[in-house]
């Protein structure tokens, strides 16, 4: 079993931006593991370190796994925020990694409420297309964005400093 892994990255490989891993590494290694098997059917996508529109449910800098074989976005078979379908797809300027629906010719991205992004809404197939379902993701947790401007861990009362 084996796990591609980055191992250069283009130099214009900017991570603000929401992009394909598969476009932005120059050289990739192998590593031993179990997520994808070698298997084709998955690549890799990175959520911008200035993409909000899934925080908190996605944090910006999340590496997700995509799988490519569903294209079509499902109805609305899902009962909370962690059933419901991420997927990743490709606009005129880039790529958005979140909820979407359908509708006809329109293809509706809708932010998670907390982020406070406005929802994004595109023309099909001419102005978006999807790239595949998201079936992993790897995050990082309790990054200095989780901590409200102006306060520190010591202020909040969970740091493990005592005080003097």
């Amino acid at each position: 079993m084996s796990l591609k892994i980055p191992l250069r990255f283009d130099p214009a490989f900017d991570p603000k931006r929401t992009e394909l891993l598969s476009r932005m590494v120059e050289r990739w290694g192998n590593l031993e593991g179990v997520l994808t098997n070698g298997n084709a059917r998955h690549r890799y996508g990175y959520v911008g370190s200035s993409d909000r529109r899934m925080t908190p449910l996605l944090r910006p800098g999340s590496v997700v796994l995509v799988d490519v074989t569903v294209r079509e976005i499902e109805g609305e078979d899902w009962c909370n925020e962690f059933d419901r379908p991420m997927y990743f797809v490709e606009v005129r300027d880039g790529y958005r990694c979140g909820w979407f629906q359908r509708h006809g010719a329109r293809l509706l991205m809708q932010p998670h409420p907390l982020s406070r992004c406005v929802p994004e809404e595109w023309r099909l197939p001419d102005d978006a297309e999807v790239v595949g379902r998201v079936v992993g993701v790897v995050t990082r947790l309790n990054e200095p964005w989780s901590i409200l401007p102006g306060e520190s861990p010591a202020a909040r009362g969970d740091s493990n400093r005592k005080a003097p």
